[in-house]
């Protein structure tokens, strides 16, 4: 379920990278949370996104981080989870743009939630990415998430951005999931700014000569591309 609040409270998550000129994707956390993982969900339950990096090009990104902003909900006490992380050409699924194939997975052991039970908080998970090249073209690129070993009374999953929080690259209107046997696209509604399936995240590339001039793109929107 969205759950969609004022984002007070917000502003106080480091965004520190988000303004270097090495970003190539932000999505920015304007839209309220969607806390879909607790400590029943089953480690093979993955929630994923996507997007891509241009309009279309021949040059690649060769991408160095992922910063997912993410948001705790109910939790009485501090708690941990540890991540199961996977990058992809593209959705995960399969059933947006891209492959699907994966490029990268890792999984991050011990990671802080906390106490949560007098509003939602709001906290970072940084994934350093092994100078991942994209495909060229469109760049899509995508990820996933999957939770074990939750100490945790709460809820917990991603900050969620509209389309006018998309300040560089390009969203999909859809994200999936993973029910332990098949992918499955979903959105939160139908408004056409608010209902997008947009999670809140920053990825960097390794800088590279002109990379300004292929960043000043990432502000456009393509509405043919949208899925």
């Amino acid at each position: 379920m969205l759950i969609r609040l004022a984002m007070v409270g917000v502003a106080s998550v480091s965004t520190g990278a988000m303004a270097q000129s090495n970003v190539v994707f932000e999505a920015a956390p304007n839209n309220g949370l969607f806390t879909p993982f607790n400590a029943s969900t089953p480690a093979d339950v993955r929630y994923a996104d996507s997007g891509w990096l241009s309009p279309f090009q021949v040059e690649t990104f060769t991408l160095n981080s992922i910063t997912l902003i993410m948001a705790a909900d109910g939790g009485s006490a501090a708690g941990s989870f540890d991540m199961a992380f996977s990058f992809h050409d593209g959705s995960p699924s399969g059933l947006v743009f891209g492959s699907g194939a994966e490029l990268f997975s890792t999984v991050i052991e011990d990671i802080a939630l906390p106490q949560s039970n007098e509003g939602a908080e709001f906290f970072e998970v940084t994934i350093a990415l092994p100078d991942i090249e994209t495909a060229g073209g469109f760049n899509n690129v995508g990820w996933s998430v999957g939770v074990s070993g939750v100490d945790y009374d709460g809820s917990f999953g991603f900050a969620v951005s509209s389309t006018l929080g998309q300040n560089l690259g390009f969203f999909t209107n859809n994200a999936s999931t993973f029910d332990g046997s098949s992918w499955n696209l979903f959105s939160f509604g139908a408004d056409p700014v608010t209902g997008v399936a947009n999670y809140a995240a920053t990825i960097t590339q390794v800088p590279a000569p002109g990379a300004a001039a292929v960043l000043a793109l990432g502000g456009l929107v393509s509405a043919r591309r949208r899925r």
